[in-house]
C-alpha cells in the first residue's frame, strides 16, 4: 500500500509542477504534442500552442530541408494556405521534401509560426474560421537570404487585408495548379508566370467621332507563357510553340458593362501592337484571356458580356474555380462564346478547349 501511494503522489506532483507551457520534443524533429491535458512519459502535461498569438519563447526547432522548402513556397507565392502548401509539398519530385501526412505538415507550420519564420493571417467566417494563410516572416527571410541573397519579409502594414485574401489565394491556386500539372506533362512546360505588379499596361481607346481618346489602365491578375508540343511524337507534324495567357480571377463583383470594357481593352492591347511591343514579340502574335469564375451561372454572365464584342470574341475563355486543380487545369475545361450555342433544356452545345489549343465538342449544363 505504501509503494502504491508513493507512486500515485509522485505522478500527481509531476502533473502539478508541469502546468507551465512545455513541449515534448522527439529527436531533432521538435514535434509538438499539443493535445490539451496529454501526459508525457515524464509525467509532463503539454499545453496547446495558441493559434494566432505567439508564445514568448518559441518551442525547440531545428530547420530541416522540408522546412526550407515550405519557406521557399511561401516566398515565391507571397502567401499560401495550409492546403496549398500541402499540395505543393506532395508534388515535389524530391521525396525527402514531402511530408508524410497533413498532421506532420501542420505541426511544422505551427513551429515555424511560433519561431517567427512565418506569419499567420486568420480567415474569419460568420461562425468559426477557415484554415490560416501563411506569409514569410523575418526569421524566414533571414534563412532564405543565406541561399538566395537578400530576401525581405513584409511589414505588418504590407500584409494583405482580409477582403483581398480570397482573391489572392484563388490566383495562387491557378498558378500552383499549372506549375504542378506542367511539371508532370512531357508535352507542356510553364516558361514563366508574372504577377499583377509586373504586367500592368495602358491602352489608348478608339474614340467615336467627336470624342477624345483617353488611356485605360488594366492590371491583370497574372500572365503566363507556356511551351507546348503538338503532333505525334516522332513524326514531321511534331512541333513546339509558345502560347500566352492573361489570367482574370473573377469573384462576381463586376458588372457586365465593366466586363465588356475590360475585354475591349484587352483586344485593343493586342490590336494596337502594345502586347507585341511590351513582350518583345513579332507583330501579330496573339494571346488569350482566361476568366476563372466561382460558378457556372457567373460563367454564363461573362460569356454573355463577351457576346457583345464586335471583334476578338475568340480571345476569351471561361471556366469555374472548381476546375483549378493540377489534375484538371490542362484538360478541356475552357469555354468560349465563339464556340458555343444554346441547345435548349438548360444545355449548351459547344467547344471546350484545353490550354494546348485542342478542341473537344461537349454538351454542358448551363
Amino acid at each position: 500500500m505504501r509503494s502504491g501511494a508513493t507512486k500515485a503522489s509522485a505522478i500527481g506532483a509531476a502533473t502539478t509542477i508541469s502546468m507551465r507551457s512545455t513541449y515534448d520534443t522527439v529527436g531533432h524533429n521538435a514535434v509538438v504534442q499539443d493535445v490539451p491535458g496529454r501526459v508525457s512519459s515524464e509525467g509532463i502535461v503539454t499545453k496547446p500552442l495558441p493559434r494566432y498569438r505567439r508564445v514568448e519563447a518559441g518551442p525547440p526547432l531545428v530547420l530541416q530541408g522540408r522546412d526550407l522548402a515550405l519557406l521557399e513556397d511561401v516566398w515565391r507565392y507571397r502567401l499560401l494556405s495550409t492546403s496549398q502548401l500541402e499540395t505543393l509539398r506532395a508534388s515535389d519530385q524530391k521525396v525527402e521534401l514531402r511530408f508524410p501526412s497533413r498532421l506532420t505538415l501542420t505541426r511544422r507550420l505551427k513551429l515555424l509560426y511560433h519561431n517567427r519564420y512565418l506569419t499567420r493571417i486568420p480567415r474569419p467566417l460568420a461562425k468559426g474560421s477557415q484554415e490560416p494563410v501563411y506569409v514569410l516572416d523575418r526569421e524566414g527571410a533571414k534563412a532564405l537570404s543565406r541561399e538566395h541573397g537578400e530576401v525581405q519579409a513584409r511589414t505588418a502594414s504590407q500584409l494583405p487585408k482580409a477582403a483581398a485574401l480570397e482573391h489572392l489565394l484563388a490566383v495562387n491556386q491557378v498558378r500552383l495548379s499549372l506549375q504542378i500539372s506542367c511539371a508532370g506533362s512531357p508535352d507542356t512546360q510553364l516558361l514563366a508566370w508574372h504577377s499583377s505588379d509586373t504586367v500592368k499596361f495602358s491602352v489608348a481607346t478608339a474614340p467615336q467621332p467627336g470624342e477624345r481618346a483617353y488611356k485605360v489602365r488594366l492590371i491583370p491578375d497574372g500572365f503566363l507563357s507556356m511551351r507546348v508540343l503538338t503532333g505525334n511524337q516522332g513524326t514531321p507534324s511534331r512541333q513546339a510553340q509558345r502560347l500566352f495567357y492573361f489570367v482574370e480571377l473573377d469573384l462576381g463583383g463586376e458588372s457586365s458593362r465593366v466586363l465588356l470594357d475590360k475585354c475591349r481593352t484587352y483586344y485593343l492591347y493586342w490590336h494596337s501592337g502594345g502586347f507585341a511591343h511590351d513582350f518583345h514579340l513579332p507583330q501579330g502574335v496573339g494571346f488569350r484571356v482566361l476568366f476563372v469564375v466561382p460558378t457556372v451561372k457567373r460563367s454564363q454572365t461573362v460569356l454573355s458580356a463577351i457576346r457583345h464584342l464586335t471583334a476578338g470574341q475568340s480571345m476569351f475563355w471561361v471556366t469555374e474555380q472548381a476546375h483549378m486543380t493540377p489534375k484538371q487545369i490542362l484538360q478541356p475545361i475552357w469555354r468560349s462564346h465563339a464556340g458555343s450555342r444554346h441547345a435548349g433544356n438548360g444545355y449548351a452545345e459547344g467547344e471546350l478547349y484545353d490550354l494546348k489549343g485542342a478542341v473537344t465538342h461537349k454538351r454542358v449544363r448551363t
